[in-house]
């Protein structure tokens, strides 16, 4: 099964997959969004297997995830959230999960 997507503006270099890949990235990707009178102001960073990024609300969680897209263990601390671990994966891994790891419909 292969899962078209659209790219990234990073994706579109030739050594995307060296050092900015959606895995794994060497290279910290950083972004900010200005508040505005509908939405919070938005951090979030992705370097590695840490992605943390900002809330709009106070909450408190801590939780695992082994699926399709993403293998980690996450922390929602008051208005932060930490992610350890791989997310958006695509290619084999993803196709390993969703052939055996998914259950199938029954629908006829």
């Amino acid at each position: 099964m292969n899962v078209r997507r659209e790219l990234n503006w990073w994706e579109h270099y030739q050594h995307h997959k060296v050092w900015c890949n959606d895995l794994c990235p060497l290279v910290p990707r950083i972004s900010y969004r200005k508040k505005d009178e509908y939405n919070a102001a938005d951090t979030s960073i992705h370097w590695l297997i840490f992605h943390v990024w900002t809330m709009s609300h106070a909450s408190l969680s801590i939780d695992v995830e082994l699926s399709p897209s993403r293998i980690g263990i996450g922390f929602i601390l008051p208005y932060l959230r930490i992610w350890i671990g791989f997310a958006h994966m695509y290619g084999k891994v993803s196709e390993f999960f969703y052939k055996y790891l998914t259950r199938k419909g029954t629908i006829k």
